[in-house]
């Protein structure tokens, strides 16, 4: 059965908002950058309709990407930070909390590089892999006996991702003409409630010694359409209830 916090929310909801995008993108290659910069910031309010099943939110994405050239092999050194807040509005907003559907949450292996559009990917993890979780309502047997049964992934409404990712050829010349090259990779993010009061007793030294790390290498294969990759993941820090696991793993970005 689900956590209490799943069921509070259950039941229909109206969803109306207005969102802006601003994105520049000066980056020499949405696939491999190798030098240039991107900025994307996304402001979104929720609410519009004076109706009480209205979700009355405000939402703030933040993203940064730059790619600096080594001037050798034609490796690049690319960097990025992703933030985003979310935040309910309205009568008593300090003790709601935020919509489930509209939070943060951490993990997938989406390249990082390619990818825009606020903090989600964080290699290593699962989709949905870290954060605030809460153990499902356990269900008795036929025989009374309690159950395991799992928990539920929370989210959260304040969320930072950064990563760093060295980009060069390979030695083969077969691989060099059809683009194909290796990367070496660090990642690194956090997630957190600040809703129902969880914002008096947010530190940002807890926030940041909280971060789960990630480092790893691989080889890419780009194409005009998407970018795969396989890596090899190694976990350097997670938590209890966290779903990182060190080993390969293969992934597919889009960049449109």
């Amino acid at each position: 059965m689900s956590s209490r916090s799943v069921r509070r929310q259950l039941g229909h909801g109206l969803l109306s908002s207005l969102k802006y995008t601003f994105k520049i993108d000066r980056r020499n290659s949405p696939v491999r950058p190798t030098r240039g910069y991107a900025f994307v910031s996304t402001s979104q309010i929720g609410g519009l309709v004076p109706d009480n099943r209205s979700l009355r939110f405000l939402r703030q994405e933040f993203d940064l990407r730059y790619a600096v050239p080594l001037g050798f092999g034609h490796a690049a050194l690319n960097f990025g930070i992703s933030s985003g807040v979310l935040f309910p509005w309205g009568s008593g907003f300090l003790n709601r909390p935020s919509s489930l559907p509209e939070r943060f949450f951490l993990g997938g292996n989406s390249s990082p590089v390619c990818t825009l559009g606020g903090p989600t990917t964080l290699l290593g993890f699962k989709l949905r892999g870290l954060g605030p979780t809460e153990p499902r309502r356990q269900s008795n047997k036929s025989n009374d006996e309690d159950s395991e049964t799992g928990r539920d992934v929370l989210g959260g409404d304040l969320a930072v991702t950064g990563f760093a990712d060295l980009s060069f050829d390979l030695p083969l010349r077969l691989f060099r003409e059809s683009g194909i090259h290796g990367h070496a990779f660090a990642c690194a993010g956090n997630v957190t409630e600040l809703t129902v009061n969880g914002f008096r007793n947010f530190s940002f030294k807890k926030f940041m010694d909280s971060f789960r790390s990630s480092v790893g290498l691989g080889i890419i294969v780009p194409t005009k359409l998407f970018r795969m990759e396989v890596n090899y993941c190694y976990i350097l820090k997670q938590f209890d209830h966290d779903r990182g696991k060190s080993g390969v793993q293969f992934s597919f970005s889009s960049p449109l």
